[in-house]
């Protein structure tokens, strides 16, 4: 077994909740606002369980294969085709990281339009680098760390713009009918599809038998924390207008002012992001290296790490030429390709396995 470290339950739930969050703050609240307006509150609530097909999945082919990734499954126990789709899986994992390697370069771009691209991508990719290269009990270990603090100020942002908030916007509920609801939800499910790649840690963590209530446990408490930046921005600015925002939590952030002296809060914001997107792309990253190193048999995955960043930053630099490009990738291929890759290539794994009578029968585990 090449990754030697464990991680517990709880650490694992707080990986999938830092990432999913803020990349729900940075993507989906754009996606969801303009396809939802005021009703993105009810499309986050159905698309997460509608989201529970793929986690559930994921949790319970983890249980069936013990102390395989999700790499390891595909090329041991699905012929042909299962390498092909693992392939499928490292590709998405570089997507992903590039993604959010460029995300952070854009949203560090609204405050610093001086610097160039390239000085943000560099950055990042050292500060996840040497997370990736120390280890999967880092990453957890620090994520555990940084969560609590980034909930704090998270909830504090969200009182010092209670009394400006008119929740009267969130009417009327379903005014424009079900079908802006069905696409948010939709949208909602694909932004859980990310949840894949806990597929490559959960084989990890020091209680398997509790993987599934961990899954759940972790996707409802991710609905809590998106509930309240898809409905502040409505409440604060109306929904039309808030549709319109590239990123609508930044802009409630700058709305704030409390006093004369504490006026820039759009700092905590970023500083929200980066760590945010540190442990989010870590994430990835750490699945595309671990996964890289599972296929080709290699005792470790270190050696990759150093080579997989410099064609995560390239890949960054050309993923889109501007900000328009990438907001076009996000709202026509982001939400398809996550229910592909989060929920339907798990469920049919988990059916295969049951028709085929791979692995161990789910009715042994809990």
């Amino acid at each position: 077994m090449i990754e030697k470290g464990r991680i517990s339950n709880i650490q694992a739930a707080m990986l999938a909740i830092t990432s999913l969050t803020i990349i729900g703050h940075l993507i989906l609240l754009t996606l969801v606002l303009d396809q939802s307006k005021q009703d993105g509150w009810i499309a986050g609530i159905i698309g997460t369980f509608l989201s529970l097909i793929g986690i559930i999945t994921l949790a319970k082919l983890a249980q069936r294969f013990p102390g395989l990734t999700i790499i390891e499954i595909l090329f041991q126990h699905y012929s042909w085709i299962g390498k092909i789709i693992a392939i499928c899986y490292l590709l998405y994992f570089y997507i992903m990281a590039i993604l959010g390697v460029r995300l952070f370069g854009e949203a560090y771009k609204i405050i610093m339009s001086e610097t160039p691209l390239w000085a943000f991508v560099t950055v990042i990719l050292f500060l996840t680098a040497y997370i990736v290269y120390s280890g999967l009990e880092t990453l957890g270990r620090l994520n555990q760390i940084m969560l609590p603090v980034l909930v704090i100020f998270a909830i504090a942002l969200v009182f010092l713009t209670l009394n400006d908030k008119d929740y009267g916007n969130l009417l009327p509920i379903m005014g424009n009918g079900i079908i802006p609801v069905t696409k948010g939800s939709l949208s909602v499910m694909g932004w859980f599809g990310e949840f894949v790649v806990l597929g490559m840690v959960l084989p990890y963590v020091k209680q398997p038998e509790k993987l599934v209530k961990t899954s759940i446990i972790a996707a409802v408490i991710t609905l809590i924390f998106f509930l309240g930046p898809i409905t502040g921005p409505v409440a604060l600015f109306g929904p039309e207008v808030a549709a319109k925002m590239s990123f609508p939590t930044f802009s409630e952030v700058r709305y704030i002012q409390a006093g004369e002296v504490l006026n820039r809060f759009d700092s905590i914001a970023i500083l929200f992001w980066t760590v945010g997107l540190m442990i989010r792309i870590s994430l990835f990253f750490y699945g595309l290296c671990l996964g890289t190193a599972q296929i080709f048999k290699l005792s470790t995955f270190q050696p990759l790490v150093i080579p997989f960043a410099w064609l995560i930053g390239v890949g960054a630099m050309l993923f889109a030429k501007n900000f328009s490009e990438l907001t076009e990738f996000l709202f026509k291929t982001y939400v398809p390709l996550n229910i592909i890759v989060g929920a339907v290539f798990p469920l049919t794994f988990i059916l295969w396995a049951v028709v085929m009578k791979k692995g161990v029968p789910i009715r042994s585990v809990s």
